[in-house]
């Protein structure tokens, strides 16, 4: 996970230990360790929401929007399956690319700005799916999806409308286990609100959602 500085991010980064504890799984010091090494971003709980279904349900087909210093624990967590990655920032994409050989991460855009957000969602939702994406990532059954990208933090950038309502359709095919990240912001609340739907929240922890599709 990245982007720019959050303070209420930080602050809820700050919350569990991220210090290796004696009994810890082999991933819940991976996590541990990657909160200590990336604060601002997940919690130790919020990333373990997350890792404990993409583990259960791996091999499988992993499909993340946005790249960090966290895409290698869903490469470990997934080994034997399909991870894939999209990102809008060149610089990220390239610097995953450099840290993990052979990671899959496909360049894409959004071109929304996050102020234009409410005119689209009441009348326009289906304009907001990423129909430009790969052949690939739009034909495959996607068993998990987290949305952590675009960031979303100016007004004038472009905001998660589109990466929430695109996972939304990929995943109800495939009754996905969708995850949304920075929930406690209002673009990312109430996207997942109107296109996930409250009765298929199934966990919340902090501010990264689950929702069972199917």
């Amino acid at each position: 996970m990245n982007g720019e500085g959050d303070p209420q991010a930080k602050s809820r980064a700050a919350d569990p230990a991220p210090i290796s504890r004696e009994g810890d799984s082999v991933g819940d010091a991976a996590i541990r360790a990657l909160v200590e090494s990336n604060p601002g971003q997940a919690t130790f709980a919020e990333y373990k929401l997350v890792h404990d279904i993409v583990l259960e349900r791996a091999p499988s087909n992993v499909l993340v929007f946005g790249v960090g210093r966290d895409s290698r624990l869903w490469l470990e967590a997934n080994l034997g399956g399909r991870t894939v990655f999209l990102e809008d920032v060149a610089e990220w994409a390239q610097r995953a690319r450099v840290a993990s050989p052979g990671i899959v991460v496909h360049d894409i855009g959004y071109g929304l700005a996050r102020r234009i957000m409410w005119p689209i969602l009441r009348r326009f939702h289906r304009s907001l799916l990423l129909t430009t994406l790969p052949a690939d990532v739009l034909g495959t059954d996607w068993h998990v999806i987290l949305v952590d990208a675009p960031r979303g933090t100016r007004w004038y950038r472009p905001g998660r409308m589109k990466s929430v309502y695109t996972a939304s359709v990929l995943g109800a095919r495939s009754r996905a286990d969708v995850f949304v990240h920075d929930c406690h912001r209002r673009v990312e609340r109430e996207s997942a609100d109107r296109f996930l739907r409250p009765d298929r929240l199934v966990a919340q922890s902090g501010s990264m959602r689950h929702y069972r599709l199917g």
